[in-house]
């Protein structure tokens, strides 16, 4: 584990972000999208919205705590540790299926 993560793993922003997710999350369940829909939603929401600007501005936040720290890493290197903790909300909170064309 990088030490950046390590420092991540701590930090009230990265938990704060995966809270939102997991939100946003179940804001599409409930709203029967599917995984292909967030690509191009047929709706929004406001609740939507707002946790949609919520989790950008907390991953800038936390970001910058994370290089104010001296860690010095880039965008992709944070959505590389955040990522694969993302996967894990959407097997717990999974999407319908898309209808298949017959």
């Amino acid at each position: 584990m990088k030490p950046f993560e390590k420092f991540l793993n701590h930090t009230l922003g990265a938990k704060e972000l995966l809270e939102i997710y997991l939100e946003l999350r179940k804001e599409f369940q409930e709203l029967g999208f599917s995984e292909s829909d967030l690509s191009n939603p047929p709706t929004y929401t406001s609740k939507m919205m707002h946790l949609f600007h919520r989790f950008g501005d907390v991953q800038k936040s936390t970001l910058k705590q994370v290089n104010d720290f001296g860690f010095d890493i880039t965008f992709d290197e944070f959505m590389g540790y955040i990522q694969p903790l993302m996967k894990k909300i959407d097997e717990l909170i999974p999407l319908k299926e898309p209808l298949k064309e017959k």
